[in-house]
């Protein structure tokens, strides 16, 4: 195995066996541990516990009885369905005499114990704080002390001894004896039959296993297939089988990707053919007037000079704008707000504006009143107002005409600018805020743009958190707006822009 191996880890096939099979070995060593190791501690724990229970029925049983008889039947009836042995007895000066008595089991201990052998255990048991004490009796061995069968040939049984004292005083003690069943031969035969079911278990699971592990790692393996065209933009989520839920979210997610990446894709493609003929135009006049000013004499003009300079400012824009976006993408790209009056801002870009584009016969149209101050970075917002203006101008209609508003509602200003133009389709209106997307249309003007205006806009609203947005219907014309609070220290701001 190599080392990039290595690193990958197991599949999920075998990881899956491996988690399946841990599962099911600590399944069968919790069967193996209750079933043959702590099954000789659980009967015992079951057959005292029943023991106890006995011993306070019949204690109830002894306080409410009216008389022998009666207490005689519940005994009767608790020894036959617990298959236990009965004796009660009552101690009047001294002596004691049996006030219930019911033997159902020919092994039963209390038969073989003499009068000696009760009063041992009965004292045993007034000594305990509970006034209980149970013994387990095992066949005898050797001498045969306290806890010895009085005879090698009864079985294991438990004898549950009880003192107390009855409502009129008298001392009073329970003896039940209970048989316990041979564990060991239930050891032996659980232990056959866990062998058996532990090996039929560990081979259906492995087999479950393997079933359940290329269930889910086939559709897997058909995705990350699949996946390795990414690259190539050929991923093709109909040859992946359908698996779980999950499996089948990351297949569409992953074609949706395949999907994005080639609209990026062109949109690159689209970019690198819009700026390649961009610059390729001014440097070509460049190179033309400035070969002919050198060859041709007379032609080191002013106006000739003044072409030079005019394409120079273009690719100077150019190279301007890839550096804005550029920045953008890498986070590098900060603002610096402070309070300012918007309404004046946009009045001076307007005029500005005007005198760039009048002498092709563009209208610049403002609808402003007041003094609106925003806080915001002027420079940016500045940015933003000269992009959507010069993006209008490029598109608006046959009257050359771009109107700029400004209204406020709720604390909110809403700048708008309008053309008159063709307007965009709906299925382009997601898309023209992207980097390289550029509506495919005829310009009014001759500057075709790059594609990188709208993009620098919604990059620098982003860092505003400001809202914007654009409403267009084919042949009506598009409006892009954007919006900003306005500031509360506009009255404080007014008079220090004023100083």
């Amino acid at each position: 195995m190599t080392g990039g191996e290595k690193r990958r880890g197991g599949g999920v096939k075998r990881k899956i066996v491996i988690y399946l099979v841990v599962f099911v070995l600590f399944v069968l060593g919790l069967l193996w541990t209750f079933q043959i190791l702590l099954l000789d501690g659980i009967y015992s724990a079951i057959v005292q516990n029943t023991l106890k229970s006995t011993g306070d029925t019949l204690v109830r049983a002894i306080e409410n009885a009216k008389d022998e008889e009666d207490l005689t039947e519940t005994a009767q009836y608790l020894a036959k369905e617990n298959e236990m042995c009965i004796s009660v007895f009552r101690f009047n000066g001294g002596t004691g005499y049996s006030i219930a008595d019911v033997h159902i089991n020919s092994d039963c201990v209390l038969h073989t114990l003499n009068a000696e052998g009760l009063l041992r255990y009965y004292e045993q048991a007034k000594k305990a704080d509970d006034g209980i004490k149970i013994t387990r009796l095992t066949p005898k061995k050797g001498g045969g002390g306290f806890g010895a069968h009085p005879s090698s040939s009864l079985p294991d049984s438990v004898i549950y001894t009880r003192a107390f004292e009855m409502k009129d005083g008298a001392d009073a003690v329970i003896f039940i004896n209970c048989a316990m069943t041979p564990v060991s031969s239930t050891v032996r035969t659980l232990t056959v039959m866990l062998l058996w079911i532990s090996v039929i278990t560990l081979l259906l699971a492995v087999a479950l296993a393997y079933f359940i592990a290329w269930r889910v790692s086939a559709p897997i393996a058909d995705v990350n297939r699949e996946a390795k065209n990414l690259a190539h933009n050929s991923y093709d989520g109909s040859k992946v089988r359908r698996g779980y839920r999950e499996i089948n979210e990351l297949s569409e997610t992953l074609t949706y990707a395949a999907r994005e990446l080639s609209k990026v894709d062109r949109m690159q493609k689209e970019l690198i053919a819009n700026i390649s003929h961009d610059l390729r135009t001014p440097l070509t006049l460049i190179e033309g007037y400035t070969e002919m000013m050198r060859d041709i004499p007379g032609e080191n003009s002013p106006e000739n000079m003044q072409v030079v300079i005019d394409e120079t400012k273009r690719l100077s824009t150019l190279v301007s704008d890839l550096l804005e976006v550029s920045r953008f993408q890498t986070g590098k790209q900060t603002i610096y707000p402070a309070v300012f009056d918007l309404s004046e801002a946009l009045r001076d870009t307007v005029s500005r504006v005007m005198k760039l584009y009048e002498p092709d016969g563009y209208k610049v149209i403002l609808e402003a009143e007041g003094c609106i101050y925003v806080n915001a970075d002027k420079t940016r917002i500045l940015q933003v107002l000269y992009n959507l203006i010069g993006n209008a101008a490029n598109y608006t209609g046959d009257d050359k005409t771009v109107t700029v508003r400004e209204s406020v509602h709720d604390g909110i200003v809403r700048i708008s600018v309008t053309d008159t133009g063709e307007g965009i389709s709906e299925e382009d209106l997601p898309l023209i805020w992207d980097r390289y997307y550029k509506v495919k249309g005829t310009h009014r003007r001759g500057v075709g743009g790059s594609g990188l205006g709208l993009s620098i806009v919604k990059e620098i609203l982003l860092l505003h958190g400001a809202r914007f947005g654009v409403s267009s219907k084919p042949g009506c014309g598009s409006t892009f707006w954007f919006e900003l609070p306005v500031a509360k220290e506009k009255k404080d701001a007014g008079v220090g822009n004023q100083e």
